[in-house]
């Protein structure tokens, strides 16, 4: 019996994965919307489909979330957003600017 339970101590955390990523995001080139900042942090869940702000730019209100993109708005500051989940890109877009963001995806 201890050693089912040994190895299932070692082999169960292989098995078990979270649908939670951490992003970290930074400004692709220039930051042109100066509201917005460099770099900013949120935590998304693949399966339940949320998006949790952690740190950075503001929270927006989530209006897309399916297996391409997550789609966001912000109505204090007027301000769009989209991450494009097959390329890690987040483009935050309003009337008068553009800002690309990279990201990079992190178990969380």
């Amino acid at each position: 019996m201890k050693t089912i339970t040994k190895l299932l101590i070692v082999f169960f955390p292989f098995f078990v994965f979270s649908n939670d990523y951490m992003l970290i995001c930074e400004i692709k080139s220039k930051l042109n919307n100066e509201n917005l900042s460099y770099r900013f942090s949120k935590v998304i869940n693949l399966e339940k489909k949320t998006v949790e702000n952690i740190s950075g730019n503001f929270f927006d209100k989530l209006l897309l979330f399916n297996d391409h993109e997550i789609i966001m708005h912000n109505k204090i500051y007027n301000t769009s957003s989209s991450f494009y989940i097959k390329n890690n890109q987040w483009t935050t877009f309003n009337g008068y600017f553009v800002d690309i963001y990279k990201c990079k995806k992190k178990r969380h």
